[in-house]
């Protein structure tokens, strides 16, 4: 068989060292051999590490520390420059730094006003227990200013079931007698009731003590409960 002159025979492809099998065909490599001109250029192993991801969360954490740490310095209390310390020490003032106060006593503390603590005080005061209605005699005892005093034992007949409500103390008999009259009229639970007057001595400071007379100690607690409704003030004896 005659041959163009530009074909190529079996014998040209023999001579330029191509395998030809038996059957005169092109021998081709095995199927389970890799042929290099089909593999891709950039191969990477399946299980290899990403370092980008790395990058990214450190990144992240990054601008995440730089927001907090905005948010504290814009939100954080300023110290005063004015407080701030440098060093130096406090002037002493030229005056003595403690003087006798004009009131050696002390503070007045509320409620030491009261007569009570007045009296309790060695102090001598009158006593008032309210402007309201006209002062009435008791019918207890003779009112007049020349009767002698009575002993603070015969003022009252005791039993050991009677109770002494207190109602106040007086620099004088007339005043404690004349509050008596007042306290009744004011505090309706004292009506019909008895009273004594007790002479005593406190720090050298004479006082008489105006006590209404109660049955039971149930009917004192009763009546000073609704003096004290009433806005007055007593205790049991």
């Amino acid at each position: 068989m005659d041959h163009d002159e530009g074909s190529l025979g079996e014998g040209d492809f023999a001579d330029a060292g191509t395998e030809w099998d038996d059957d005169g065909q092109l021998a081709l490599a095995d199927d389970d051999e890799q042929l290099p001109w089909l593999e891709a250029d950039d191969y990477e192993d399946e299980g290899g590490f990403d370092w980008r991801i790395v990058v990214y969360a450190l990144f992240g954490l990054a601008v995440v520390a730089l927001l907090l740490g905005a948010v504290w310095y814009f939100t954080r209390d300023k110290a005063d420059p004015e407080l701030m310390p440098d060093g130096s020490t406090i002037e002493a003032p030229e005056e003595a730094y403690k003087e006798r106060p004009e009131n050696p006593g002390g503070a007045e503390v509320a409620g030491t006003g009261d007569q009570a603590f007045e009296v309790a005080e060695g102090q001598s005061t009158r006593g008032i227990i309210g402007d309201e209605g006209e002062v009435r005699p008791s019918i207890d005892r003779d009112q007049g200013e020349d009767a002698p005093a009575p002993d603070a034992s015969a003022t009252a007949t005791a039993s050991g079931s009677e109770v002494y409500v207190q109602i106040g103390a007086f620099g004088s008999r007339a005043d404690a007698d004349a509050a008596w009259a007042t306290a009744t009229s004011r505090y309706p639970a004292l009506s019909g009731m008895r009273h004594r007057v007790l002479e005593g001595e406190v720090n050298g400071a004479t006082v008489f003590r105006l006590q209404a007379v109660a049955a039971s100690r149930d009917a004192g607690e009763a009546t000073c409960r609704s003096i004290r409704n009433a806005g007055g003030d007593c205790y049991i004896r």
